[in-house]
């Protein structure tokens, strides 16, 4: 399965799975032909529809156990290919595959909770340590990006709750540096962030501002990293939590919406980007943080740790012992609380694409989002479809998406996305130590797998360092929660 095979199979006008098996036909014949030695009875195709049979059946029992869910969300999406991408698929922001500039697009998907594992996935690297090559690891170690700090809430004041017609009160920000939040002059939100949309919805905010937010909503990442720093003043203010001064709040392009709530609280004088912002906009710069040793000539962030300055209540604490003061004394007040945050997200498995195992869940008025009976697997591809790379075959089928509801019998619409093709490279190599005999009959035969793992020997590119790499590693893990794999 894979967008390659499908794309190759548009672009020869041939069907995929004819595509596919000509071509497992044909590298069966190199192989064997320059005399490798392997198991022919262990061969495998992710195509095949056993493999999608088992690969189905764990999806449902990972939506069982609320490791999938289903949500709406802003996700990259490929216009070439017409596709959404997980985020470890965006390289400098361009499909990992085409090259082609990605853009942000609001679409209904489904999504492995990954994120439940980060903490264990970045505390086993270290098991692997002499084992992998330290690129991979330290790569690995940085995409899951653990990092520790305060997450508050800043109240709008009332004006603000009026202009917002009372549908916010507030919004959430974290931050590594809590000792350096007498120094916030502004602060600024993602421009997909909720409050802007409901701005950009209202008849009273200004048409020019309107105008330049839906501009940079327009940007695909790697524009918005490439541009200058840029936003609008939103006309709402929120209220600083320790001295109630009225902090202003902007949209700015450099915020991203996946990453922590998707707003800022803006210290320019101590973070480079804020600053950058900062002077364009002549927002206040003020120093709060003394450097050890010299001085800071204000020519740029000083972002280093130091001595608070012009703080009332940790003047002359060093930046650690201020970071933990601010924190005990937002958690006892009420006012926030200490949280360890990541940067990994998680894993967006929707693919608007024919050639991949379909998501066997099924889409009932009564019962919502039901998943499919394990007597019903698999969940087959139809055959006769129209494949022009315009869309989703499986949308436009007439019959194949119509179905009952595996719970209460009623009519119901078949999920017409197929899974990311990492999903089933994420379980293969286990799935080979099985022994073959028992392929009809279950997924992973625990005996063999047990014998033959882990793998020995992994040859590829850098480029899988944080996709397969990182997902194998993923979805071992929730294969031993399971049951199906030891520790």
């Amino acid at each position: 399965f894979g967008m390659p095979a499908e794309n190759a199979a548009i672009k020869h006008k041939i069907h995929p799975k004819i595509w596919t098996y000509e071509n497992i036909d044909y590298m069966k014949k190199e192989l064997a032909s320059l005399g490798f030695s392997f198991s022919k009875k262990r061969i495998l195709a992710t195509s095949d529809p056993l493999y999608t049979k088992w690969e189905q059946s764990f999806f449902i029992k990972m939506f069982e156990k609320g490791l999938v869910y289903r949500k709406n969300a802003i996700v990259n999406w490929c216009e070439y290919d017409q596709t959404v991408l997980a985020n470890e698929q965006v390289e400098d922001g361009k499909c990992w595959r085409c090259g082609n500039d990605v853009v942000q697009k609001e679409l209904p998907g489904y999504y492995f909770n990954i994120t439940k594992y980060a903490s264990e996935l970045l505390e086993d690297l270290k098991l692997l340590e002499g084992k992998w090559p330290n690129q991979v690891i330290t790569m690995q170690e940085n995409w899951i990006g653990r990092s520790y700090g305060l997450e508050f809430k800043f109240s709008l004041d009332e004006a603000s709750k009026e202009t917002l017609g009372g549908k916010f009160d507030g919004f959430e920000v974290f931050t590594t540096r809590p000792d350096t939040i007498y120094g916030v002059s502004y602060t600024a939100l993602a421009p997909e962030h909720p409050i802007v949309k409901a701005l950009l919805e209202s008849d009273k905010f200004d048409e020019n501002k309107k105008a330049k937010i839906k501009a940079i909503l327009n940007q695909s990442p790697r524009e918005r990293q490439a541009s200058d720093k840029d936003g609008e003043f939103l006309g709402i203010y929120v209220v600083h939590p320790l001295t109630n001064e009225k902090i202003p709040v902007w949209v700015a392009n450099f915020i991203l919406a996946d990453y922590g709530s998707g707003a800022i609280m803006a210290v320019p004088a101590h973070d480079q980007r804020d600053f950058e912002f900062a002077s364009k906009f002549n927002l206040p710069i003020k120093p709060v943080v003394k450097p050890l040793e010299g001085e800071n000539d204000g020519s740029k962030a000083y972002s280093e740790y130091g001595v608070a300055i012009n703080s009332e209540l940790i003047n002359g604490l060093s930046s650690e012992d201020a970071k933990s003061f601010i924190i005990e004394k937002f958690e006892k007040d009420g006012l926030g609380k200490r949280i360890t945050n990541y940067k990994l997200r998680d894993w967006g498995i929707s693919r608007q694409r024919y050639w991949g195992a379909p998501i066997p869940v099924v889409h009932c008025k009564c019962c919502g989002v039901v998943p499919e009976k394990e007597e019903n697997l698999p969940i087959a591809l139809p055959e006769d479809v129209e494949i022009t790379g315009e869309g989703n075959p499986l949308d436009k089928h007439p019959t194949w998406k119509f179905t009952k509801c595996p719970k209460c019998g009623q009519d119901a619409i078949r999920e017409t996305d197929t899974m990311d093709t990492f999903v089933e490279s994420s379980w293969y190599f286990a799935r080979f130590a099985s022994d073959e005999k028992s392929w009809e009959q279950k997924a992973l035969d625990e005996k063999s797998v047990n014998y033959w793992m882990n793998v020995d020997q992994y040859i590829g590119g850098i480029e899988h360092a944080i996709l397969h790499l990182l997902y194998a590693r993923f979805f071992q893990k929730v294969l031993r929660d399971l049951g199906y794999l030891r520790d």
